[in-house]
C-alpha cells in the first residue's frame, strides 16, 4: 500500500484518547533555549560541515539526512506527519528554475536521520514520557531548525512547512521572529489550538471510510493512545504501527477522488510520534504566541483537502501578515498534485518579498 506523507499519523490528537496523563501540552513556547541549556546542549553545530552535504550533524549524537535540489535562494522544507519525511524531494522543487535551492531534511527520529531511542528510556511511565518528549518533541525540533540556520550560515531562514511541519515552522518563526525572512505554510495542520474542532483529521477520515475501514481506524486509535503499552514497544514496532494509518488515509482520500496523487513516504518515526503527541497535549492555545511572527507568510490550501478551508483559515487568522491562496485542483499535497502551479505560486511570493 502506498505510504503517505504529510498529514498522516499524528495530525490531530483531539479524538479518542485514553491516556494523556495531565492533558496539558508539555511544550511551552518561548522556552527552547532554556531547555537546551538545562540539558547542557548547545545550539551551535559541529564545525567543518558542508551546507550541501548528504547529512547535517546538528549535535554530537544526532545526524539529519539531507538532500538539496535546485539553485538560488535557500529554502528549508519542514516535512509533516509528524515523523513521515518524503521518500523523494517534491516534484515542484525541480520546477522553480534557478530561483530557489530546496533543502529537504528528515527530522530527528525518522527517515534516514538519527533515532535517539531504540527502546523506551528507563524509569516509570511518566518519567519515560517526559524523556521522550524532551529528546524528540517540539522543542527539540525547533532547536534543530535553529542549528540548521547556523549550519547554512544564514542570518534569516526561508521556511516552507507542510502539514504538521507548518506548525513547526510557524512555532520557530514565533520563537525567533528576527531569524525568519519568509514563511510558506502548505496545508497547515490546524493545531494552533487543541482540540482542533472541524480540523480533526481522524473525524474527517472516519466519515469517508467504509464499515471495515471505520473498525480498523477505531482499533488503530485505541492502540495508539494506550501510551503505557506503547512504551513497551521498540522503535521498529512503533514505526510500523504509525505507518499503518497510511492505508486508511488513502482510502478516505480516494473515496471522492479516486485518482488523487499521494506521494510515498520515507521510514516513519516511532518514538518521535509519541514525543510530538506529548508536546501537543489535549489542550493548548498558542494563538497569542503566534502573533509574534513577523515574517511575511503565504498559506496554501488545496480545495480538495480532507481538511476544510475553515480550519486553514484559522491558521491564517492567527499569524500576522499571512495571506491565503487556494489551489482548486489539489488536496493535501499540492506540490505533487499541481506541481507547476505550486512552484509558480511559491516562487512568485518569495521573489515579491525580495523586492
Amino acid at each position: 500500500m502506498v505510504g503517505v506523507l504529510g498529514t498522516l499519523v499524528l495530525l490531530v490528537a483531539a479524538a479518542a484518547g485514553t491516556w494523556w496523563w495531565m492533558g496539558r501540552a508539555l511544550f511551552q513556547p518561548g522556552t527552547v533555549e532554556q531547555l537546551m541549556a538545562a540539558r547542557g546542549e548547545t545550539l551551535d553545530v559541529p564545525p567543518g560541515q558542508r551546507a550541501d552535504g548528504p547529512s547535517w550533524q546538528v549535535s554530537p549524537d544526532v545526524r539529519l539526512h539531507h538532500v538539496a535540489v535546485g539553485d538560488g535562494r535557500d529554502v528549508v522544507v519542514v516535512h509533516g506527519g509528524p515523523g513521515l519525511p518524503p521518500a523523494e524531494p517534491w516534484r515542484a522543487a525541480a520546477m522553480t528554475g534557478d530561483a530557489l535551492r530546496w533543502h529537504f531534511y528528515d527530522q530527528r527520529g525518522c527517515g534516514a536521520s538519527s533515532r535517539p531511542f531504540t527502546h523506551a528510556p528507563p524509569g516509570g511511565t511518566w518519567q519515560a514520557m517526559q524523556a521522550v518528549e524532551l529528546r524528540l518533541g517540539l522543542a527539540a525540533q525547533l532547536a534543530d531548525l535553529e542549528r540548521i540556520r547556523r549550519l547554512l550560515g544564514k542570518e534569516r531562514l526561508t521556511l516552507v512547512g507542510h502539514s504538521f511541519g507548518a506548525l513547526v515552522a510557524a512555532l520557530y518563526a514565533a520563537e525567533w521572529p528576527e531569524r525568519v525572512e519568509a514563511l510558506v505554510l502548505v496545508a497547515p495542520a490546524p493545531l494552533v489550538t487543541m482540540p482542533a474542532g472541524d480540523g480533526d483529521l481522524f473525524t474527517q477520515v472516519r466519515a469517508r471510510l467504509d464499515a471495515t475501514g471505520q473498525r480498523e481506524l477505531a482499533a488503530w486509535l485505541k492502540h495508539t493512545f494506550d501510551f503505557p503499552a506503547r512504551l513497551k514497544d521498540d522503535e521498529a514496532r512503533l514505526a510500523e504501527h504509525f505507518a499503518a494509518f497510511g492505508p486508511l488515509y488513502v482510502q478516505a482520500t480516494r473515496h471522492a477522488r479516486p485518482d488523487a496523487k499521494l506521494p510515498d513516504a520515507g521510514a516513519a518515526g516511532g518514538f518521535l510520534s509519541l514525543g510530538l503527541y506529548l508536546s501537543l497535549g489535549r489542550h493548548h492555545d498558542w494563538t497569542e504566541w503566534l502573533r509574534r511572527v513577523r515574517a511575511p507568510t503565504l498559506v496554501i490550501h488545496g480545495a480538495q483537502d480532507l481538511q476544510p478551508r475553515s480550519a486553514t483559515e484559522r491558521v491564517v487568522e492567527a499569524i500576522p501578515h499571512a495571506r491565503l491562496v487556494e489551489l482548486a485542483d489539489s488536496g493535501h499535497f499540492p506540490f505533487e498534485e499541481q506541481p507547476e502551479s505550486f512552484a509558480a505560486t511559491v516562487r512568485a511570493f518569495l521573489l515579491e518579498e525580495e523586492r
